[in-house]
């Protein structure tokens, strides 16, 4: 990988399970491959949620394979990591997790920089990315701190629930001690609420207008839809599903990825940056008018 152009690493990271990181790491990413930009996706918890929804099950039970962590405990596998990138699935490439990831804790705790080690294994990578999406684990262990760390780039996604106050200051919390001990200047991109409009009560409600005080333009409620859903069960982002790319969320959604174009500077390899900042949803739909319907 060029050493003047490197990708923009983002980590889309909360601690709390079912917030809705891996929708939120798998439209990001297909959000971005829509506008032309080449992206990288992995997955880095352990329970491989992404990789099942992408297809790739099979990969994840497959103890025998070389894996992602396999790589990160073993420097002088590093430059295996093109050995384990699939790059069968149309918009962007992936990492998938593997049943030999462990949770909570890992062997990359106690393991030599075992916080750095991702960005480092990244810069073995033959393919000029533009950018790598982190789908990071429901908690703050090694492989989050990896994805912040390789990147400093971070996307909160969260839902309206009573303890989301409290687990965001405590987010909040640990990444400013991982930034101080590691010099970095870590930069929250965007916050995602995903909602169910047909279940709110007023106690979601104080939650969700929590969330709009306190993240202002960062923040971006989306309201929950089946067609997102179906998206899923297509192992399709919502940006190539064409029920999905109607809905009147999906515009809601793509404020996300217009939020981390509008604060990255990814490389420009083989692109008009310019237009693939300013590409409108409308311009997105246009491109899938043909799909086929699921």
């Amino acid at each position: 990988m060029s050493e003047t152009t490197p990708p923009e690493v983002i980590a889309v990271s909360f601690q709390k399970g079912g917030t809705g990181k891996t929708f939120t790491a798998l439209n990001l990413a297909g959000g971005l491959a829509a506008r032309g930009f080449d992206v990288l996706l992995i997955d880095l918890d352990p329970q491989g949620s992404l990789t099942a929804n992408l297809g790739k099950r099979e990969v994840y039970e497959d103890i025998d394979q070389l894996s992602l962590d396999n790589v990160l405990l073993d420097v002088n596998k590093w430059s295996q990591i093109n050995e384990i990138i699939l790059s069968d699935h149309e918009e962007f490439d992936l990492i998938p997790s593997n049943t030999t990831f462990n949770g909570n804790k890992t062997p990359l705790d106690s393991a030599d920089a075992g916080e750095n080690r991702l960005g480092k294994v990244i810069e073995q990578i033959d393919h000029e990315y533009h950018f790598i999406v982190c789908d990071c684990p429901p908690d703050l262990s090694a492989y989050s701190k990896n994805a912040v760390t390789a990147g400093e780039n971070v996307i909160v996604p969260m839902q309206p629930r009573s303890e989301m106050i409290h687990s965001a200051n405590l987010l909040f919390d640990h990444y400013e001690t991982l930034g101080m001990m590691h010099s970095l200047e870590i930069e929250y991109l965007a916050f995602t609420m995903t909602y169910d409009s047909t279940k709110l009560t007023k106690e979601k409600r104080k939650v969700i207008d929590w969330f709009e005080d306190t993240f202002d333009e960062k923040g971006v409620l989306v309201d929950d839809r089946a067609a997102f859903d179906r998206a899923k069960w297509n192992q399709a982002p919502i940006y190539t599903h064409s029920e999905a790319v109607k809905n009147d969320q999906f515009p809601v959604f793509d404020q996300v990825v217009q939020l981390v174009l509008e604060q990255t500077s990814p490389p420009d390899h083989d692109i008009d940056l310019e237009h693939a900042r300013n590409m409108s949803t409308e311009e997105l739909r246009d491109r899938i008018k043909e799909a086929p319907e699921a």
